[in-house]
């Protein structure tokens, strides 16, 4: 589920490479969680003949889209921010971005139904856009209280896509009061801290979990902050300098690598039964978690080389170029003004 809002930091806006990282990071998990279920694999009851299913339920499942949801709604603010400034209509330019991306998700359902680009849309269609109509001084109150309200409620309902519109919210608050600006000022000494906390919760969590399945929605989004924190914490060590920028470019190109995933696990679909990875092969799930981890080292590869050439994905620019038809990204209009 890539953030098809991230242009705000492009266009107009100094990146902050912190959250390309991040966006890289949950990529590669959302290909791990997307990955059986196009391959149409089969879990196996209570792990007890394979236990890659259960490490995924654990480990994967709902722990990274609640972070790219996050992120969609920081990059929508990020987005609104830099149309405000840029276009005279800069609501126009979000309804645009908004209309591209259910575009290609409907597009993209026909490979994957049920993925999530559709939905974004539908959500940023009906939750965000409304809120750019807030008086300024309320934006950010209202929007955080407004997506904590939603996302209590997503979990109290099982977790899923019921929890995208409050976390877009929350994103999108976040984004208006910079705060991922303001956190790179003092996350150096207080990651280690937050980690240790949150390593800790989640341990309990997921050992709760265990136990209790309805509790995967909650302990979710509290891996997925966990997550969040030790990528963010890890990125900053020397130890880990040649992985930080490869996720970096997949974040700047998670678009195009999230669809072009689907796309290979499609195609190599039709070839599983000579791969091992069917419904019934003994092996299947961990052929799986294989075949994601090349096809996320190709990519790797693929974004830096193309990065070093272009400075968007081609699905990126598509959606930027659809998102500024018409209107002229060199108009400058007062912050106060209304589109």
């Amino acid at each position: 589920m890539p953030d098809g809002c991230h242009g705000g930091q492009h266009e107009g806006m100094r990146r902050l490479p912190s959250l390309d990282v991040l966006r890289g990071f949950a990529l590669c998990g959302i290909l791990f969680a997307n990955a059986p279920a196009i391959l149409r694999l089969e879990p196996v009851r209570d792990g007890a003949l394979d236990p890659v299913p259960r490490v995924l339920e654990l480990a994967v499942y709902g722990r990274f889209f609640p972070l790219f949801s996050l992120l969609f709604g920081i990059g929508f603010a990020l987005m609104w921010r830099s149309a405000r400034r840029r276009a005279a209509a800069p609501r126009v330019v979000l309804l645009r971005r908004i209309l591209a991306l259910a575009a290609l998700g409907a597009l993209h359902q026909l490979l994957q139904p049920g993925e999530a680009l559709l939905p974004y849309a539908i959500a940023g269609l009906t939750v965000l856009l409304p809120s750019t109509f807030l008086p300024q001084r309320w934006a950010i109150p209202v929007t955080g209280a407004a997506g904590a309200l939603l996302t209590v409620a997503g979990v109290a309902q099982g977790g899923g896509l019921v929890l995208v519109p409050g976390l877009f919210l929350l994103g999108f608050a976040a984004g208006l009061a910079d705060l991922p600006r303001r956190w790179e000022a003092v996350a150096g000494q207080a990651l280690p801290t937050a980690a240790l906390v949150l390593v800790s919760a989640s341990a309990a969590g997921v050992l709760w979990q265990w136990g209790h399945p309805e509790a995967g929605a909650a302990v979710g989004l509290l891996m997925a902050a966990t997550y969040a924190c030790l990528v963010s914490m890890l990125t900053r060590t020397r130890a880990f300098a040649v992985i930080t920028p490869v996720l970096a470019a997949l974040g700047r190109t998670a678009l195009t690598n999230y669809v072009a995933a689907t796309l290979i696990v499609v195609g190599l679909r039709f070839a599983a039964r000579f791969l091992g990875i069917v419904p019934d092969a003994p092996r299947a799930w961990s052929h799986t978690v294989v075949l994601c981890l090349l096809i996320l080292a190709v990519q790797g590869v693929v974004s830096r080389w193309w990065l070093s050439r272009f400075d968007q994905g081609p699905l990126e620019w598509l959606l930027r170029k659809a998102s500024w038809a018409g209107a002229d990204p060199a108009v400058r209009v007062g912050s106060g003004a209304a589109a």
